[in-house]
């Protein structure tokens, strides 16, 4: 869930430090989890740059045989400090800031009747560390307290983020930013570089199997695997996971696997983004060890021998965070069934084919993509084709964009018959081959190359 942070005074430079502590220890998975879900700070007030009142002609003044002196321009210093470090956290997890300051100097009164009980502790501490304070003070001035979307409000420092009403501006100030925040639905949801292209309508055709497995890789086991024969749409379906779930992740990565391990290696480190950006590092300063305690979502698309399992069982190994997620496509179940070696939490999900009214849908989508409808004497064929392509999306969507300009009912009949002869051929890759040559013996020569 998002986190919005909020803090008066003194507390927005304990939200600042408590952001920069946090960053040096994010290998801690719930620390590195609450990092990358603050999504915007709000401050009242707060001395970005310290508090000048201590020095200035007409303000408090520390008496130079006060020990506080010294303190206080330490402190001043500290937080200018402290604001530079934050600030450069600020660009890298990209928060929203906003805030408001005090234009009207805060009064300070010893009253026992006097219910601004925070005033009288600012006088009192003042009086015991040998100050001479002045009846009104500004206590943030607008340069040290000017950050982000930042407006200057007629309160003091105590009534800033004291809001009479819900009609008072400090008040609307911060509901506006929330509902901003919102609205933008920022939520940390970058728009990467990395993500994968895929159809139109693989969002719908896969629908219920895509937000399972997400609430699945969100809550449960580390690894997905995705089961199925060749051109059902694993790949699809790992491609819209990766580009719903990358913005969440630190470090994403999608790889269509290769049969040299080498190759694989190389392909990583060149696919690797963090943030959404590419990493630009070159390949050969990159080490898997570079990935250690870093939240990963890695895709291996079309893992198909023991080497590759092998590899990721090595990535796996050198990553060592609870938080990272892996998802894999295969054809051969043996082989996803053998992930358990890489002391991986796993699930396996068989991608199934589609129904006949999302095959009709997916070939229509590619034969008559301006929503036009065939003529009467195709209609029958449509069905018939469609039918033919056993509800495999690769042959739903290869056989569309070939009849996609073809008009002579000839034509269709041929692309029939030619889907009828290749029934025969015994073994489902052989015959989603035979089937895709329907479409591509009938290209000219100079569209086959």
């Amino acid at each position: 869930r998002p986190v919005i942070l909020v803090g008066h005074s003194y507390g927005g430079l304990v939200i600042k430090q408590l952001c920069f502590r946090a960053h040096s220890r994010k290998s801690n998975k719930q620390i590195a989890r609450f990092l990358n879900s603050v999504t915007g700070i709000f401050f009242y007030g707060t001395p970005h740059h310290g508090i000048s009142s201590f020095f200035t002609p007409n303000g408090t003044k520390l008496k130079e045989a006060s020990p506080l002196l010294d303190y206080v321009k330490l402190l001043c210093a500290e937080s200018g400090r402290l604001h530079e470090n934050f600030d450069a956290l600020h660009l890298s997890y990209e928060w929203s800031i906003a805030g408001v300051g005090e234009s009207r100097p805060t009064t300070f009164m010893i009253d026992t009747e006097s219910q601004n009980a925070v005033a009288n502790c600012i006088l009192r501490i003042l009086r015991l560390c040998c100050c001479r304070v002045s009846e009104c003070e500004m206590i943030v001035v607008e340069a040290s307290a000017r950050y982000g979307d930042f407006t200057v409000e007629l309160e003091d420092h105590i009534s800033l983020c004291q809001p009479e009403s819900r009609t008072s501006n400090t008040y609307v100030r911060l509901t506006s930013f929330l509902q901003r925040l919102q609205s933008n639905k920022v939520n940390r949801r970058r728009i990467p570089d990395n993500l994968q292209t895929v159809p139109k309508m693989a969002m719908s055709l896969h629908s219920d199997l895509l937000v399972e497995v997400q609430n699945i890789l969100r809550t449960g086991p580390a690894a997905v695997a995705l089961c199925g024969m060749g051109g059902v749409g694993k790949t699809t379906l790992a491609k819209l996971l990766f580009n719903e779930l990358c913005a969440e992740y630190e470090y994403t990565c999608f790889v269509p696997l290769k049969k040299n391990t080498k190759e694989i290696e190389d392909e990583v480190y060149s696919s690797m983004y963090h943030l959404g950006k590419q990493l630009t590092k070159k390949v050969k300063e990159w080490q898997l060890t570079d990935l250690r305690q870093k939240i990963l979502l890695l895709v291996l698309d079309d893992i198909d021998n023991d080497s590759h399992v092998a590899f990721l069982q090595n990535i796996v190994l050198k990553n060592d965070c609870a938080n990272s997620r892996y998802i894999v496509t295969s054809r051969d179940r043996n082989i996803l069934n053998s992930l358990d070696s890489c002391d991986l939490d796993s699930c396996v999900f068989d991608v199934k084919l589609l129904n006949d009214e999302s095959s009709t849908e997916l070939f229509m989508s590619y034969a008559y993509p301006n929503q036009t409808k065939p003529s009467p004497s195709l209609e029958e064929l449509v069905h018939k084709i469609v039918a033919k392509c056993d509800g495999l999306p690769l042959t739903l969507e290869v056989m569309g964009k070939y009849l996609k300009t073809k008009d002579k009912e000839s034509i269709w009949i041929h692309c029939f018959q030619a889907l009828v002869e290749a029934e025969n051929v015994v073994g489902l890759d052989e015959k989603l081959w035979a089937q895709l040559r329907v479409s591509y013996d009938r290209l000219g020569s100079q569209e086959k190359e």
